[in-house]
């Protein structure tokens, strides 16, 4: 692990919660994390020794893959810039189910080690901790939508509906397209979608010969409009959040 510290509320503001003035200059000085890189490729959390004890794993850049294998039956979901996990809690402890998990490193990771000392440092500071616990609560908004991706029968609907998900995610505005910089393989694809990679593979080229999709060195690009299936998703969530859409602020920006 790297023994460099980072300011995290500098690195990620948000997490401020609306402190303004001389405590949040306060909180920025002293909710200090040390960080952990990972390249990419394969990742084994469990051959990292860390204090377990604090808040967990603070996504400052970079994007992993969390797969999970039932059978011969695989699940995915895509960790950013701004989600927090906790790789060490497992379910196959007490789960009914045999359930194994595993990481791939999509694009290099920084990642700030929230641990008991950092949790002790922000203590004074409770909005981040709600901060923290708002972004624990986000991943299962997003899962939720995936489950409701999935459900779609056609997988050409699936795949538009995840990349205009990932969009508001990741996304970046260039000209018509929104840029998607996370180099998605397809069979990646088609463990987020619950289907079989050679029909993914051919929903993927009808989508890029429908001037939908566009593969890039570095990703994806996308234009069009967002499937009515996911903008009901969409509405369903901000309705069991009180009306509040996007409550996270992501969307693509220029």
């Amino acid at each position: 692990m790297n023994t460099r510290s980072v300011p995290v509320l500098n690195a990620d503001p948000d997490l401020l919660g609306g402190m303004e003035g001389p405590r949040a200059a306060r909180a920025k000085q002293v909710c200090q994390a040390q960080v952990l890189d990972l390249p990419q490729g394969g990742w084994q959390s469990d051959q990292v020794e860390l204090d377990r004890e604090g808040f967990g794993l603070l996504v400052l850049s970079g994007v992993l893959c969390r797969r999970v294998v039932q059978s011969e039956c695989y699940g995915a979901e895509l960790i950013g810039p701004g989600d927090l996990m906790r790789p060490w809690d497992q379910l196959s402890s007490w789960s009914s189910i045999p359930i194994e998990s595993s990481w791939i490193v999509l694009q290099p990771v920084r990642l700030a080690v929230l641990d008991s000392g950092f949790a002790r440092r922000a203590s004074p500071y409770p909005e981040v901790s709600a901060e923290l616990l708002k972004r624990a609560l986000l991943r299962s908004r997003y899962l939720t939508i995936l489950v409701a991706i999935i459900s779609q029968r056609r997988i050409d609907t699936r795949l538009t509906m995840l990349f205009w998900h990932l969009a508001d995610r990741f996304g970046r505005l260039r000209g018509e397209w929104v840029e998607i910089p996370v180099p998605l393989t397809h069979s990646t694809l088609a463990e987020l979608v619950a289907a079989r990679r050679p029909s993914v593979s051919t929903a993927l080229s009808a989508l890029s010969e429908r001037g939908v999709l566009q593969r890039t060195r570095g990703g994806w690009n996308l234009r069009g409009t967002v499937p009515p299936e996911l903008l009901e998703v969409n509405g369903a969530d901000a309705a069991d959040q009180g009306g509040i859409g996007d409550p996270d602020g992501a969307r693509a920006t220029a």
